[in-house]
């Protein structure tokens, strides 16, 4: 017979004296549900229970745990009955610590021990170096100038100076010998932190969790214990492969979606089932509350006696009001030069809409220290649409983009992708949220095959008009492309004008300008691009110009 119940969690204050429990259930972990941030971890494990009440204890489980996730399910005998589940967070004794930890500190307390022991060796062969030429400098040298200068022969001084050398040589030795054992001490000392770093975090506490089970008669029993835990998580990475067409193929894209999962639960997660998730449940679970808002009028005190005391004021003309602001500075586009600090707006990534699961194959074991393990979701081959943009008005160089559609059944999360060109890594770029059927486009670097050049041909300033005269400036450049490539290549130059929202501020397109193919480039006002189909070795120039006027006493900032 098969039992599977959920139960949640009885928090205790105090626990009775049944606490410790009957039996010691042993366990392992057997699956992970990993979501960006957080997962749900699967135990397994299998005990015999005599007949009537067990207290189940399961001592080893992360502290981090939330307890109010903690779900048993078991399956055994015909009658078994899950009765309650306790749970505690019990502090470790401080001299509960890990067989390989403790090791690898006894061995840095050696080393350090004999380190110092070196330190004194060096000293101690210093201080009779010092002594001996002290010694041997008595010999020849008198004490003081009463005394007359010593005389020693031949036999005597070269007694002396090979006693002396022989000496200094060992000193010498003794000195040498303990400064490379040092050295050899210094590089274990950095191995053995290297060592301690990649263990798992020491645990200060565990979770403890007692079962109380009722089985009518002895039985095997299978228990499986769910939880959720914190310390996890994994973000979505991509290899973008991009193979450029020729006369056997066109242009596509070897799309790879990875994962790259860490855990550090201080729980070992060996030969694991894993399964990643895109569900966020440590994020907003509904739509925010939108209140209401109330449009307050602005409220003025007069000081007429013949006037209300107060009255309603909807727009102001300039001359209304004495303390009306000046004329406001306008820029190059039209708008006006804000007179008050601007709110920074906050920008936040907010996933929707979706929540995808890639079970990944076979079993994978995740190291418990924060390591990232780097697994394969799946790939995709995809036709490329190939063009070469340039904004040479910021940077001349064209770069290659690739126009894709994406047609993976599940939609594919944010991330990062490492962009290849042949086979060549040509940098680094960022994969946007896609549903099933976007269209996607992506960045491959620089076409050195595809020369841009911007040139100025005309900037004048002055002032026109008899009766009232206004500030006029006039730009204009010419823009040239060449096409290098063997064949037709699609080429997309951006550029803009700008734009006015003052009814005294004019900007007009010179009549050489060169109509645009696309006006408001990606909904952006004043934004051009101009889409060309150049042929091999072919060059194009793009004219672009305006002229600005406004009225003389209105200061423009001027961005060009």
């Amino acid at each position: 017979m098969r039992l599977s119940i959920a139960i949640a969690v009885l928090l205790t204050s105090a626990m009775t004296p049944a606490w410790a429990g009957d039996l010691n259930l042993s366990t392992n972990v057997d699956a992970a549900l990993v979501y960006p941030q957080g997962a749900d971890v699967w135990r397994v494990g299998e005990v015999a229970l005599p007949a009537g009440q067990t207290h189940l204890l399961l001592s080893d489980l992360p502290s981090s745990i939330d307890p109010q996730s903690i779900r048993v399910e078991a399956e055994g005998g015909e009658g078994l009955v899950i009765n309650d589940v306790d749970s505690k967070v019990a502090a470790l004794p401080s001299t509960a610590v890990d067989e390989r930890r403790r090791a690898l500190e006894l061995k840095l307390q050696g080393l350090a021990d004999e380190r110092q022991a070196l330190d004194q060796a060096i000293a101690d062969a210093e201080a009779q170096k010092t002594l001996l030429l002290s010694l041997a400098n008595k010999q020849l040298v008198p004490a003081s100038s009463a005394e007359t200068l010593k005389s020693i022969d031949a036999a005597s001084l070269d007694g002396l100076v090979s006693l002396v050398g022989n000496k200094l040589a060992g000193i010498s030795k003794i000195i040498h010998d303990a400064q490379l054992r040092q050295r050899d001490i210094d590089r274990e000392v950095s191995d053995t932190n290297l060592l301690m770093e990649a263990l798992a975090p020491d645990a200060d506490a565990k979770l403890q969790v007692s079962i109380n089970v009722n089985a009518p008669s002895a039985a095997t029993a299978h228990f499986k214990i769910k939880y959720r835990i914190d310390d996890a998580g994994w973000q979505p990475f991509y290899d973008a492969k991009l193979t450029l067409p020729d006369k056997a193929k066109p242009a596509g894209i070897e799309l790879v979606q990875r994962a790259e999962v860490h855990q550090a639960t201080t729980e070992s997660w060996d030969n694991v089932s894993l399964t990643l998730s895109t569900a966020r449940p440590n994020g907003a679970t509904s739509a925010p509350v939108l209140q209401e808002d109330s449009l307050n009028l602005l409220v003025l005190q007069s000081a007429n006696e013949d006037m209300p005391s107060s009255a309603v004021v909807g727009k102001l003309k300039k001359d209304e009001r004495a303390d009306a602001p000046a004329a406001p500075m306008v820029d190059a586009v039209g708008g006006t030069v804000a007179t008050k600090p601007a709110k920074q707006a906050q920008a936040e990534m907010v996933v929707a809409g979706f929540n995808a699961q890639y079970v990944i194959d076979g079993r994978v074991s995740i190291d418990n220290s924060g390591q990232s393990k780097k697994v394969r979701i799946g790939s995709e081959s995809l036709d490329a649409k190939l063009e070469s943009v340039s904004v040479p008005r910021l940077d001349p160089t064209a770069y290659l983009m690739a126009s894709f559609v994406v047609m993976s059944a599940d939609p594919l999360p944010p991330g990062a992708v490492n962009l290849y060109r042949d086979e060549v890594y040509v940098g680094q770029g960022s994969m946007p949220q896609l549903a099933p059927g976007e269209n996607a486009r992506l960045g491959f670097g620089a076409d050195d095959l595809v020369k841009v050049k911007r040139v100025e041909v005309k900037r004048n300033s002055g002032e026109e008009g008899i009766i009232s005269s206004r500030f006029t400036r006039t730009l204009a450049w010419d823009i040239s492309v060449k096409n290098l490539h063997d064949t037709v290549f699609p080429v997309v130059i951006v550029d803009r004008i700008p734009f006015s929202t003052q009814d005294t501020v004019t900007v007009e397109p010179l009549p050489q300008t060169t109509v645009a193919t696309t006006e408001n480039y990606e909904l952006k006002r004043g934004v051009k691009a101009w889409s060309l189909s150049l042929d091999p070795k072919a060059e194009k120039t793009i004219s672009l110009g305006y002229k600005i006027s406004a009225p003389k006493d209105i200061p423009l900032a001027l961005t060009e």
